[in-house]
């Protein structure tokens, strides 16, 4: 696996207390003989051509794509892009599918973990979306275009036929994109199966005995990126659990660490409102663009000391007030939330795009709790007031 480094943005440790619960890795190991670096190494591969790369993400159509692609000689060699968020049966999937067929490929990991891009900006919804991707997949591919010279090529599974946006936004099969629009990278999407249906895939897929990745048959996704922008938590949480509860130990876990973290943080807007501005404005100066509380330790030392020790229990009481620090806000039905995604998804140029619109309702679960933590906060907070009062009227 290609490890990008990471940002090195992490917020001071004491401004999170919370134990943190180490992420599942994969079963396999790298497969020495096909999972490659080497093919980034422009002095050695670039010479021979080799340029051309087919993204498998481990869903099916992807699969079916991978396989066409390669079998066809379109592509020169498979790659993932590791969110740091997928179930690691995920990337267990990939190395057996791509060693199966004696595929070369390579595996490159997100800079961004999802504990780093939830205490900065909270846990995406819809309207963030483009953003989590540009942090947990675009990055990859900008690592990708970097190492190599001059124009790549990448083959997509993205199809006409999944949504009405997509009818609306995909030209042709072969288009081409300009790194100083998308960011991203400078070179050629090609779409294959852009006006195949899905009993056409389907039937491709049977055809050819393609395996099912085990993760799709549990819960129905392939789950290579677990940020659940467009996810429901009271639906996916759920098959997560059953299915996968060490890994869904370790989400909850970055969840509840986020919330205390951003819950920090709302206690210094609320109680220093005009510390928080200054923060704010002494961030945008700095580069790279450090958290919060970084900022408020090395600038107003003693206001950090005030937000800090504040106890554990009530920094991530205060943050559950805020819906974005749960994981999975959004309230979306499976079959809205699978709509959603194929409209949303105008193209593999950004394999997942925003829906332009903010979710307007929220898991119901999720307004609960807010509601739960607001009200035991405010308990909380009037308990120490009175046992102030009592000190002070003892003396």
């Amino acid at each position: 696996m290609i490890q990008m480094d990471t940002y090195d943005i992490a917020p001071p440790p004491d401004a999170v207390r919370t134990g943190e619960i180490p992420k599942p890795d994969p079963d396999t190991d790298p497969v020495d003989i096909w999972e490659i670096g080497r093919v980034l190494d422009t002095s050695g591969v670039s010479s021979r051509g080799k340029d051309k790369g087919v993204l498998f993400s481990g869903g099916d159509d992807s699969l079916a794509l991978t396989h066409m692609a390669m079998e066809q000689g379109w592509a020169d060699f498979v790659i993932h892009l590791d969110t740091n968020s997928s179930i690691p049966e995920n990337i267990d999937y990939v190395r057996e599918v791509c060693k199966e067929y004696q595929w070369p490929f390579f595996i490159i990991s997100s800079p961004m973990p999802l504990d780093t891009f939830a205490y900065r900006y909270g846990f995406p919804g819809s309207s963030c979306h483009t953003m989590a991707f540009q942090y947990f997949k675009g990055r990859q591919l900008g690592h990708f275009y970097r190492k190599r010279s001059g124009d790549v090529k990448l083959f997509s599974g993205v199809r006409k036929l999944e949504s009405d946006r997509r009818m609306e936004n995909i030209e042709a099969e072969v288009q081409y994109e300009d790194a100083s629009e998308s960011g991203n990278f400078t070179g050629w999407w090609v779409s294959p199966l852009i006006d195949k249906t899905d009993d056409c895939v389907h039937e491709y897929r049977g055809r050819h005995d393609l395996p099912r990745n085990p993760i799709s048959q549990k819960i129905h996704r392939s789950r290579d990126c677990q940020c659940l922008a467009y996810g429901n938590r009271s639906e996916e949480l759920v098959m997560i659990e059953s299915e996968y509860a060490e890994f869904a130990e370790w989400l909850l876990n970055v969840e509840k660490r986020v919330q205390e973290y951003r819950g920090r943080v709302y206690l210094l807007e609320d109680k220093y409102p005009e510390v928080a501005e200054r923060v704010e404005d002494l961030r945008e100066r700095e580069t790279p663009y450090p958290m919060k509380l970084t900022v408020l330790k090395n600038h107003f030392p003693h206001v950090y000391e005030d937000i800090v020790t504040v106890t554990t229990e009530d920094a991530i009481l205060r943050g559950k007030m805020e819906p974005t620090s749960y994981i999975g806000h959004g309230g979306l039905s499976t079959k809205e939330l699978r709509n959603l995604t194929a409209s949303a998804d105008i193209s593999q140029k950004t394999l997942c795009e925003t829906c332009g619109d903010g979710c307007s309702t929220l898991v119901t679960s999720v307004k609960r709790d807010v509601e739960a933590a607001k009200s035991r906060l405010e308990t909380t907070s009037t308990n120490s007031m009175s046992q102030v009062q009592t000190k002070l009227t003892s003396h």
